[in-house]
Order: structure tokens, then sequence, then C-alpha cells
């Protein structure tokens, strides 16, 4: 459910030790801030706006999901009553937040946060069992939602625009199984989306565009299948993340066939890059040598 996309990257894992290894990549440098929620066991940020805010989800001592916002140090935590798990996956910059909550019964809801007041939304279409159900990744400043829902048989579905008027995105070469199919990680201003696919081989490929034209998105550095895109800014600039062949993922910037990679200093376990801002600020998560995911900010020097 709400670890979708983190489990679409681990599902290819396996897969990459029989492929050949690929070139070095060139390197963005810049500056790291790590983001930790106070008292939690493992933090991932999601989202950031242009004004520097961040969001995403934090683990309690628990093991549960629980939503944050994060305002330079400030945290907010967001929970949907009587939810399962929340996730807080956007933001755009007048500080709307777009989520992601579980209900007891497995089935996945998106919500909207206006300053601090919660409405749920869901997909037509959406499936009603568990696991299946909507789950959104991002809004832009125009208030247009893009994410991901999951049919009655399992099959994932893009999908953008506001509660209510919801249209499906599909890329024409995704499988229509299970486990196959499309999902959407991101939309910027001026409605280029950017997401991946699986075909009905179950081979796994990323994608940008405004539907339905889509341009691929494949890192040159990384082993086939392996690049997963995370955000487009307005400058179409994209972010994301690629594992290379010995399982070990690592965070890329720029445009097609010029993509460049970054990896924070303390992520000895790699480096995950989910989302950018219209500066060019990057969003995302590392995990610690204990096997700990800590959220991070990039700030790619000029």
């Amino acid at each position: 459910m709400i670890r979708h996309r983190l489990a679409l990257i681990a599902g290819v894992t396996s897969v990459l030790a029989i492929l050949p290894a690929a070139a070095s990549a060139a390197a963005v440098h810049g500056s790291y801030t790590t983001v930790d929620v106070p008292g939690a066991a493992d933090t991932v940020g999601l989202g950031i706006n242009d004004w520097g805010v961040v969001v995403g989800f934090y683990d309690d001592s628990h093991g549960n999901d629980h939503g944050f916002i994060d305002s330079n140090g400030d945290f907010t935590r967001i929970n949907w009553t009587g939810a399962v798990g929340t996730v807080a996956d956007g933001i755009n910059d007048k500080g709307v937040v777009t989520g992601t909550f579980a209900a007891k019964n497995g089935v996945n809801h998106g919500f909207l946060d206006h300053r601090g007041h919660l409405t749920e939304f869901n997909v037509r279409g959406a499936g009603t069992g568990p696991g299946q159900g909507t789950v959104t990744a991002v809004i832009n400043n125009h208030g247009v939602i893009a994410g991901t829902y999951f049919d009655a048989h399992g099959v994932p579905h893009g999908y953008i625009g506001r509660p209510g008027h919801f249209k499906t995105v599909n890329h024409p070469h995704a499988g229509t199984a299970p486990h196959q199919g499309t999902s959407l990680g991101s939309i910027n201003d001026l409605g280029i989306v950017s997401g991946s696919y699986r075909d009905s081989h179950g081979n796994h490929f990323s994608f940008t565009g405004r539907p339905p034209h889509f341009t691929p998105v494949n890192d040159l550095n990384a082993p086939p299948f392996s690049t997963f895109v995370g955000g487009i800014n307005n400058s179409r600039l994209i972010t994301g993340t690629y594992l290379d062949t010995h399982g070990v993922f690592h965070g890329f910037l720029g445009r097609p066939g010029h993509f460049k990679s970054f990896n924070d200093p303390a992520g000895a376990q790699g480096t995950a890059a989910e989302a950018l801002n219209n500066k060019g600020v990057i969003v995302g998560f590392f995990t610690d040598t204990h096997g700990h995911n800590h959220g991070f900010t990039f700030t790619p020097a000029r």
C-alpha cells in the first residue's frame, strides 16, 4: 500500500545480480540536510515545495506509519483518525498536502490536508479490497493531483485531476495484470507527469511527458529496468533513483540522456530521491549502516 514506491524499487533487486555492470556515473555535488522526526525509528521524505517545506512519513517504535510536515525543523504530525497508517505524499506552495491512509480493512484512500482540515477522496474505479484503493503522489500549484489507484483486480493505474474529476492515465505499453500497470509519481505546473509502468513481461520502465505523449527515462549509468523516476519540476529537471548491479540504490538528477548521480554521505546502504522543487532542491531518504531510513534534502551546487 503506502510503501508501494519503496516496494517497486526493492522488487527489481534480485534481477540486477545477473545483469552486466554499468558505466560509472558522473556525480552531482551539493549540501545535504538530514530530516528526522524526533523519536521516530525511521523517517522518509517524499515531497517538498518551493518554500522548502518537507512532507513524508515516519515509523514509530511499533512500526506504524504516520505522516509529517517539516517546516524548517518544526514538525507537525498527520494521522487520519482510525487509520492503521498515514502518509503525507506531496505539498504545494499554498501549503496544501496530499496524503494516503490505510483503513483497518486494508483499503487505501487519498486525502487532502488544508491547514489541518483533512478531507478524503477516492478515484472512481478504485478497488475496495485489501491493498486496493487510491494512493496519492503529489499536488501542483494549480491544485491538480497525480497518483495511482489499484482496481478490483489489483492492477495499478495512474490518475490526474481534482477530487470528483479524475482522469485515468495508462502508458500504452503497460501490462494489464496484477503487479503490472501504470503508476504516477509527479506532476508539475505545466501538466507534465512522471511515472513508471510494468509491461506484460513484468519489466519496469520509467517515463515522463504530458498524457498521452510519453518519453522514456533511463539513466544510462544504470542496468536495464532499474531506473525509477521520482519527480519533475517546471524546468523539466528530473530526479529519481537507480539500482546498481549490487542492489544498492543511488539518486540521480538531470534530463534524459544527461543524468548525474548523487549519494548522501551518510547513506551507506543507499540514497533514494523522491521529489524536487522548482529551486532544484531534492527530497528523499537514505539508509544507514544499521538499516534505518532517514529523510534528507539535497541542494545541488550551482
